[in-house]
């Protein structure tokens, strides 16, 4: 009776140990990646685009707006099992140039600083009122027909004009 009892505590025992580390996360990591604190130390006025390329590398993204700003991105995901992905750290750093190339600012952005954009998934919003099917079936009954390309008279045969003979 005792060996069947201290079978099944180390069943019990490894079973929980597989369940739990079935539900380990995985953990990916995105985009710009430090290796090592020295590589962040940017100064102001004696930085320039080219120090900045030599020891940083290529940008992540460049500014939409204004290409005189860089921003180098990194993010940490992790997700367990079949449940939804879920960032866990985001670091931005985003360096602006002034004229003469040299490092005008720079500015450090975290996961707290972003901010949550609601958007409809249902459908896209557009300007102008809604049409209803039968306006839509009816509303072209009594306009006159669209020309179409290759039907106006006066351009040439190449251009869609008639044909002369």
């Amino acid at each position: 009776m005792r060996k069947l009892i201290f079978a099944g505590i180390i069943g019990s025992i490894l079973i929980s140990g597989v369940s739990i580390t079935g539900c380990a996360p995985i953990v990916t990591h995105h985009g710009f990646v430090v290796d090592s604190p020295d590589m962040m130390k940017i100064e102001n006025g004696t930085d320039n685009k080219t120090t900045i390329l030599t020891r940083l590398g290529n940008p992540s993204q460049i500014g939409a707006f204004d290409e005189e700003v860089w921003y180098y991105i990194s993010s940490i995901q992790s997700q367990k099992a079949f449940l939804k992905l879920k960032t866990t750290e985001r670091n931005i750093t985003a360096i602006s140039f002034d004229d003469a190339e040299n490092v005008a600012s720079v500015k450090k952005y975290t996961l707290v600083d972003g901010r949550i954009i609601n958007y409809d998934k249902d459908k896209t919003p557009t300007r102008g009122r809604e049409v209803t099917f039968l306006e839509q079936v009816f509303g072209a009954v009594g306009r006159s027909p669209v020309a179409l390309p290759g039907q106006d008279p006066n351009l040439p045969t190449a251009a869609g004009g008639p044909r002369t003979q």
